[in-house]
């Protein structure tokens, strides 16, 4: 990422800021409060012995015989493990609010809709990653509940109004009722022409443009049906 990536964020998304920030400031307090204990217990008590050579020492583990080290440090796992499933849960709650570049660090900002979280997961939380099914994140931003996105999204000439709010609009509708598909370009190309449709005057967008804009929430949705599978219902015979 350019040490510049966040150069463009506008004044009214100054609350938005970056995932390793947001990690920390949203965890759970009790949780962050023994997982520092934890750490810094495992510094104090346990037993570490050099990597490589006198000269050359290439880092430190825990003795495999430090049966008290090798517990603090599956506890801190543990909590870290944790900490990162109730931040998500704030995510997939709509608590809070994520934007993110998706696929490149040149890409426009976009919110990332609660919703993608169900197949979304956190990747490097440092860097301020995240990945999912055929998606990857750049730059996630974190800010609480109905704040501004950190750009405008913008479909082709800057500061032309965009049409993405409708085409996400019209998926979830089709999404609730059960019309979508299980092929992304297809479910775009259908979105696509019914905004030429409906919405004659509003900013056209093409196909590839229409799978960036659902493509999270499209990806999400397919993996929960997949997880959840419908079964059919078992034959009923003759009774006796």
């Amino acid at each position: 990422m350019s040490p510049n990536a966040s150069d463009d964020l506008p004044p009214e998304a100054a609350k938005a800021i970056p995932l390793v920030q947001a990690f920390r400031d949203y965890a759970d307090p009790k949780l962050r409060a023994e997982y520092h204990d934890t750490k810094e217990r495992l510094e104090r008590e346990g037993k570490w012995h050099y990597i490589g050579t006198p000269r050359k020492i290439e880092g430190h583990e825990l003795s495999p015989f430090d049966t008290h080290g090798h517990a603090l440090l599956q506890r801190s796992r543990e909590l870290i493990a944790m900490i990162e499933a109730r931040f998500v849960s704030k995510l997939r709650r709509g608590e809070l609010t994520a934007w993110a570049r998706e696929g490149s660090p040149l890409a426009p900002w976009r919110e990332i809709p609660a919703s993608a979280w169900l197949a979304l997961q956190l990747d490097n939380v440092a860097k301020g990653t995240a990945k999912g099914p055929g998606v990857v994140l750049l730059d996630v931003r974190i800010g609480p509940r109905h704040i501004e996105p950190p750009e405008p999204i913008k479909a082709g000439v800057p500061g032309r109004p965009s049409s993405a709010h409708l085409i996400l609009e019209e998926f979830r509708r089709r999404a609730a009722a059960g019309e979508t598909g299980e092929v992304l370009k297809t479910e775009a190309a259908i979105l696509a022409e019914w905004l030429a449709r409906t919405h004659p005057k509003a900013p056209p967008i093409k196909g590839k443009r229409v799978e960036e804009v659902i493509r999270a929430e499209f990806n999400a949705r397919k993996t929960a049906r997949g997880n959840n599978p419908v079964k059919p219902p078992k034959p009923s015979g003759p009774r006796r």
